[in-house]
């Protein structure tokens, strides 16, 4: 028993080391905040405990080390190996702790890979440091390193307590050891913790106040970006770059201003792994989307679009950001890149919009929660708000309840309104209430019978929503995340593992707010799944600059680039062309004379992205 409340007393002393790290940051910024310094140290506390609770853990992990080797061999180590321990992870706690209130006055965050690079060159650091408030910081500094320095000398003085070897000292030991693994990983389940687990605002201040100095800064030691890509990516000097890369998405060709009212409504349905494979009438392969084949016969359907990614959450930052998947890493992850992040969520909000995501799973996967919060959205829908009883899928609701709650919030929702709502029935590993009789039962069946399922969700709610007063005033898109292998058994001959094929996606837009002239119209160039952005700013008159990654759907001479692990593809009206970075090799499909071309565009394309993605 002693030894556990030995333990229970270093969790405690950590944690307060991390408080106090906490209140500093909210008295050194107190001016951001519309609550009192009181309630917001609170509400942080409160959000970000798991993070404390992490943080905490690493830094107890080498300490419960060395007290389970004491334990095996029966003897204490020298005092000053813990105390070193200690003193170290200390200072790296001060720091750190000293430094995020001016990154966040300077730059708007807290340690990040900007930090890293500025260590690198420490003249800029220096010069960057010139500007920072020293008497402001000296005077905070003056408080909280006595206080650190306390309970610093109060760890000593727990860790140091005389307690007898014995087997239960061992077995207390070893038990709190894998307690606290558990507690630095942040749980039993397959995602680990994250910063997103911490971030409960559409305010900026509030989410980096919630967030753990000691762990965010170790997140970016550790996964250090600039690492991700090394030369292998340059093609050109940045500047020449550049400018080729300006000219591949110069939209030059008119716009579809698809509305017939300046401010319509806007409802996403983002459609979990819908394959154009999926679909009789994107490509003619299978026929397991018959309610959306008719919506898309109806309404306006882009024929040739292709997925940003491979992922749901690549999906939705292109979606919703217009800002294309990435080889190697994802975006979405790193809360301060995606703070800068452009978003139509943030534009529409800024023109009066409520804005609403709604998912039947858990929209802390992934760090989506994060993402829509930080992107203007004033509400995140997801399986804690739906009924016991409803959450049936072993990710959380089935679509056709998804679709009832997405009814539901929009019914009571203010108008105009914004909603995303994403499906999720159609993922792995494809168990949905229903069971096609005349679908061939081979590999793909559970897959195709998951996306039959899904399909008459999507078709339901449609007929649902046209039954809706507001349905006039609406635009209407439904895309897919991202594509999905389906079987390639059916009429399509040699399709690469990372060609076009598995990256087709349906795109289409309906709604009682879509132009006459639009109905029953087909687009058959080559578009991007970042487009939606723009084309939905286009139809308002709002400004669609800064969505920038994509050629306009009226380009005939316009193309489509994806990336996958470590790698991209890119499609034209006339040409695939698929790229490894591993292999620095490729597969061409099509007009031999623009081989070189396409080649030379995608890899320009791919390097511009990536530094822009290093830069955020």
């Amino acid at each position: 028993m002693k030894r556990l409340i030995q333990f229970l007393k270093l969790y405690l002393l950590f944690l307060a080391a991390f408080e106090a790290i906490r209140l500093y940051f909210i008295f050194y910024h107190y001016k951001l905040f519309s609550e009192s310094p009181f309630m917001v140290f609170l509400q942080t506390a409160f959000k970000g405990f798991r993070l404390d609770l992490s943080a905490s853990a690493y830094c107890l992990m080498p300490i419960f080390l060395v007290v389970l080797l004491e334990n095996i061999f029966r003897k204490k180590s020298n005092k000053w190996v813990l105390r070193s321990l200690l003193i170290f992870e200390f200072i790296l706690i001060f720091a750190i702790g000293i430094s995020d209130p001016e990154l966040y006055a300077q730059w708007g965050n807290k340690f990040n890979n900007q930090v890293l690079v500025y260590i690198s060159h420490p003249k800029e650091m220096a010069l960057s440091a010139g500007s920072a408030n020293w008497i402001k910081t000296m005077l905070f500094i003056l408080v909280l390193l006595p206080l650190l320095y306390i309970l610093l000398r109060k760890l000593f003085k727990v860790l140091e307590k005389d307690i007898p070897f014995s087997w239960q000292y061992g077995f207390v030991t070893f038990l709190t050891l894998g307690f606290n693994f558990i507690f630095l990983r942040g749980g039993i389940g397959v995602a680990t913790i994250s910063q997103a687990s911490a971030i409960y605002s559409s305010k900026q201040i509030y989410n980096t106040t919630a967030i753990n100095s000691f762990w965010n800064a170790l997140y970016y030691i550790v996964n250090d970006t600039r690492t991700l890509y090394g030369e292998e990516y340059i093609v050109l000097e940045q500047a020449e770059a550049k400018k080729l890369f300006d000219l591949q998405v110069k939209q030059t060709q008119g716009v579809l201003e698809l509305s017939n009212q300046l401010r319509p409504n806007v409802l996403v349905v983002v459609l979990e792994s819908f394959t154009a494979l999926a679909s009789q009438y994107y490509s003619g392969a299978n026929n397991c989307t018959p309610y959306m084949d008719r919506l898309s016969e109806e309404n306006l359907s882009f024929m040739r679009c292709y997925a940003s990614g491979d992922r749901t959450e690549k999906g939705l930052l292109a979606i919703n950001s217009g800002y294309p998947a990435q080889p190697v890493s994802s975006l979405i992850v790193f809360p301060d890149k995606v703070g800068v992040l452009p978003g139509l969520g943030k534009v529409l909000k800024g023109q009066g919009y409520q804005n609403t995501f709604v998912y039947g799973g858990d929209a802390e996967f992934a760090s989506m929660k994060s993402y829509f919060l930080m992107q203007g959205f004033d509400k995140v829908i997801d399986k804690k708000d739906f009924d016991l009883a409803s959450l049936k899928s072993k990710w959380g609701a089935h679509d056709e309840e998804m679709y009832s709650k997405t009814l539901e919030s929009i019914n009571v929702a203010k108008q105009p309104f914004y909603t995303m709502a994403l499906s999720l029935s159609s993922h792995e590993p494809f168990e949905v209430p229903y069971a096609a009789k005349d679908l061939k039962k081979d590999d793909w069946y559970r897959f195709k019978n998951s996306i039959l399922y899904a399909d008459k969700s999507l078709g339901d709610f449609i007929a649902n929503c046209k039954k809706q007063p507001w349905y006039a005033n609406t635009l209407i898109v439904v895309v897919a995340d991202h594509g999905h292998d389906i079987g390639h058994n059916i009429s399509i001959d040699n399709v690469h593992f990372f060609g076009k094929e598995k990256y087709q996606i349906p795109l289409l837009v309906l709604g009682g707010a879509l132009k006459d002239e639009f109905k029953g119209k087909k687009i058959e160039n080559v578009v991007s799944q970042t487009i939606i952005p723009s084309l939905i700013l286009q139809s308002m008159h709002l400004p669609y600059g800064d969505f920038k990654w994509q050629t306009s759907a009226l380009d005939s001479n316009g193309f489509a680039q994806y990336h996958y692990n470590n790698g991209f593809g890119r499609v034209s009206n006339h040409s695939e062309f698929v790229y490894d970075n591993n292999g620095i090799s490729f597969d061409f499909k099509g007009l031999k004379s623009e081989e070189a071309n396409i080649k030379n565009q995608g890899r320009v394309f791919q390097q511009v992205l990536i530094d822009d993605f290093l830069k955020k």
